[in-house]
C-alpha cells in the first residue's frame, strides 16, 4: 500500500516538472519577437544668461620673489577691480597657480636657472552677461594678460531639456512608424531607451578670443545656446 502511494506522488511531481507554464511560454515568445532600433534627435534654443571666464596673469623675473610679488599684486588688482564692478567674492576663484624656474638650453650654460615664471588663473562667474566686455577690459587693464576661455550657459536648462527630449522621442517614433509600415508590421511596445543631452556653444571660441584682443570695447554677446537631445529607442514589433 505504501509502495503504491509513493509511486503516485512521484508521477504527480514528474507531471508538474514536465508540463510547461503558459505564462512562461508567452514571456519567452515576447522576448524573442522582432524589434526595431532607431535614433531620434530634438533641438531647442535658449538665450544664455550666465557665463564663466578664465583670466590668466603671467609674470617673469630673474628673481623668484619679484616674479611672485608682481603676480600677486596684479592678481589682487584684478580682484579688487572686479569687486568694484559688482562681482561677488564667491564668484571669483583661483583655478590654477604655477611657479616654475626657467632654464638655459645653451650648451655652455645648459641646466642653469635664468629666471622664474608665475602663472595664476582666475575663474570668474558672471551673473550679468551684459558686463562681459567691461570685465575683460577691466581685467586686462589691471594686469591680466591672458583670456583663456569664455563659456556661456543657461542658469536653469531643465525646461529646455524636457522640450528637447520630447522632440527626440517623437522623432524616433515617427521614424519607427515609417519603417514598421514598410515592413508590414506594427509597433506594440518599447524594449529599451537610452539618451544623451548636450548644450552647444553659441559660436566658436576663436571668435570670442579675436573679439577680446581686436577691439578696445570688447563687444561680446551671449547669443543663443542650442540644447540637443539624442535618444536611441528599441521598439517591439508584431505582424
Amino acid at each position: 500500500m505504501k509502495r503504491n502511494f509513493f509511486l503516485g506522488v512521484l508521477v504527480v511531481l514528474m507531471a508538474i516538472v514536465v508540463v510547461p507554464s503558459p505564462t512562461t511560454e508567452a514571456a519567452d515568445t515576447a522576448s524573442t519577437g522582432a524589434s526595431l532600433s532607431v535614433s531620434g534627435r530634438g533641438s531647442v534654443q535658449g538665450a544664455a544668461d550666465q557665463a564663466m571666464i578664465s583670466l590668466g596673469v603671467t609674470t617673469h623675473s630673474v628673481v623668484a620673489r619679484e616674479a611672485q610679488e608682481t603676480n600677486a599684486s596684479a592678481s589682487q588688482r584684478i580682484c579688487d577691480a572686479l569687486a568694484d564692478l559688482g562681482i561677488a567674492a564667491r564668484d571669483i576663484q583661483t583655478q590654477n597657480y604655477n611657479f616654475s624656474p626657467e632654464y638655459s638650453y645653451e650648451d655652455a650654460q645648459r641646466g642653469t636657472i635664468t629666471g622664474y615664471t608665475v602663472n595664476n588663473t582666475i575663474l570668474v562667474r558672471i551673473q550679468d552677461i551684459t558686463k562681459i566686455g567691461q570685465i575683460i577690459d577691466t581685467a586686462l587693464t589691471n594686469g591680466a594678460n591672458n583670456v583663456n576661455s569664455l563659456d556661456f550657459s543657461i542658469r536653469d536648462p531643465r525646461s529646455l531639456r524636457r522640450e528637447a527630449l520630447t522632440a527626440a522621442v517623437k522623432d524616433a517614433r515617427e521614424k519607427a512608424d515609417i519603417i514598421a509600415r514598410a515592413m508590414g508590421k506594427s509597433i506594440v511596445g518599447v524594449v529599451n531607451v537610452s539618451e544623451n543631452t548636450a548644450i552647444m556653444p553659441p559660436y566658436p571660441m576663436e571668435r570670442l578670443m579675436a573679439s577680446a584682443v581686436a577691439s578696445d570695447a570688447t563687444p561680446i554677446e551671449g547669443g543663443t545656446l542650442t540644447l540637443t537631445a539624442d535618444v536611441r529607442v528599441e521598439f517591439r514589433l508584431a505582424d
